[in-house]
């Protein structure tokens, strides 16, 4: 938990400290790299500025943050509203938000962990740009405050101590938004207050699904402390002109960026955890994806197929940890004779499934709808009021399909729950088909979507 815990420390020193000191994980880039082929999508692996006790900071920061199984712009909007609700421009109190004594202690393990989760391709340090040879063609630039240095010493101090200019929160986001695994650029440049007049001022660009938007984080701020509201006037913005309006800078940098943004995205991309999937569930899967809900059962798999009772145990299990934060307990003993399979366990344990009688699961059997929606349904319940009953406890309403009357007794409370909710749509006509069969994708939309909605 993070909490204030003391006064006084020098931040210049720190700065000044992390400014000669070569970040222990820096690289440059050249040129930027071509797209990748094939089924892409991106990694959300973290993007680390390479100082591990910026990195460190972060980390404990973004456990304090909820993002899971939310969107991009939901990741960036959680991200954003700590930042507007936690930071303040105005001189430092002298309160640490950590300890830096115990932060040192950890410093170390945690660059070592960081090192080999870069080597394994797990995650990945920020590129910067930098100036070409003079042999070669490749674009580059050098940015004094778009550097990893920069961008480091400038998010420590705000880290440390909640307080700073600009610079500070521009640096911050870069940080937190690069452990999500989104590349966040600074820009420096002036602002135009209405009256024409202007001061220094930096902001942001972030790239998000192959394109990159204008973020001003210090700006919405000022805006919540004066009006105690959050703030999105500067949130996720794509129009160029309209920027120019309030924002002033040397375009070259970040029109280049602009320029590229696709393939600068393919440095965060890899391979999909699926094998082929239909055009309307791409973006659900990708969500489901960023969101940790496809499960290991599931992975490289045809999601046009329907999916088997134990694959489906393993997206329950994904959902119940995302909603809740938790693990899942491991189930005690071997209740099924035809299972062992630890999801199917654990989804049992949870008493989210149960078997089909005699001691048997029948893991490869497919499901229905109905009994998909009951499995989802049982996860929000415990996850909400702590047990397991009917659904009743929800609240919901009698589900308004045409075929209601069909739907299992078991089913009803949690269906007619997601239909509140704009969870579960029907087949067309009114109809849901409570008897009918679930493709891979079909629920994992449904999972993501819940994850969306209600976490």
């Amino acid at each position: 938990m993070i909490k204030a815990i003391g006064t006084g420390g020098n931040m210049m020193k720190r700065r000044i400290l992390a400014l000669m000191a070569s970040a222990a994980l820096t690289i440059c880039c050249l040129c930027v790299p071509a797209m990748a082929a094939g089924n892409q999508v991106h990694s959300y692996n973290p993007i680390y500025v390479g100082d591990a006790e910026t990195d460190y900071l972060a980390d404990q920061v973004l456990a304090e943050i909820p993002t899971s199984g939310k969107t991009d712009a939901g990741k960036l909007r959680a991200v954003y509203e700590w930042i507007e609700t936690h930071c303040v421009r105005t001189e430092w109190d002298g309160t640490y938000w950590f300890d830096e004594s115990e932060v040192s202690g950890k410093r170390d393990a945690y660059a070592q962990t960081m090192k080999s989760l870069v080597t394994s391709g797990a995650a990945s340090l920020r590129v910067q740009y930098t100036e070409p040879e003079a042999s070669t063609d490749a674009w580059g630039f050098t940015l004094s405050y778009d550097s990893n240095a920069y961008v480091a010493s400038f998010a420590k101090e705000i880290l440390y101590t909640r307080s700073g200019n600009c610079a500070h929160f521009s640096a911050l986001l870069t940080v937190l938004l690069g452990h999500l695994g989104y590349d966040c650029r600074m820009i420096d440049g002036v602002f135009i207050n209405l009256d024409g007049s202007t001061y220094d001022h930096v902001w942001n660009c972030v790239l998000v699904d192959g394109q990159y938007y204008w973020m001003d984080m210090r700006m919405d701020q000022a805006n919540y402390v004066r009006t105690g509201e959050l703030s999105e006037q500067y949130f996720m913005r794509t129009d160029k002109t309209e920027w120019e309006k309030s924002h002033k800078w040397d375009e070259t940098y970040s029109d280049w960026l602009f320029a590229n943004a696709a393939q600068i995205a393919g440095q965060t991309e890899t391979a999909a955890a699926w094998s082929s999937c239909s055009d309307w569930a791409k973006p659900y899967l990708e969500q489901a994806q960023s969101a940790g809900l496809i499960p290991d059962s599931l992975r490289g798999s045809d999601m046009t197929k329907d999916i088997t009772r134990a694959e489906f145990a393993g997206a329950a299990v994904a959902l119940y940890e995302a909603l809740s934060g938790r693990r899942a307990p491991d189930a005690e003993g071997a209740p099924f004779s035809d299972t062992s399979d630890s999801e199917v366990l654990q989804a049992y344990a949870l008493g989210i499934v149960g078997g089909v009688g005699g001691g048997r699961f029948a893991p490869a059997s497919t499901l229905t709808r109905e009994q998909a929606a009951a499995m989802l349904g049982r996860v929000y319940e415990l996850v909400k009021t702590g047990s397991i009953g009917d659904g009743a406890a929800l609240g919901a309403e009698a589900p308004g399909f045409t075929d209601a009357a069909q739907i299992s007794a078991y089913a009803r409370n949690y269906i007619g729950f997601f239909y509140d909710r704009g969870i579960l749509d029907g087949i067309g006509g009114g109809a849901f088909a409570p008897k009918g069969t679930v493709t891979r994708e079909q629920a994992l939309k449904i999972a993501s979507v819940c994850a969306e909605k209600l976490g």
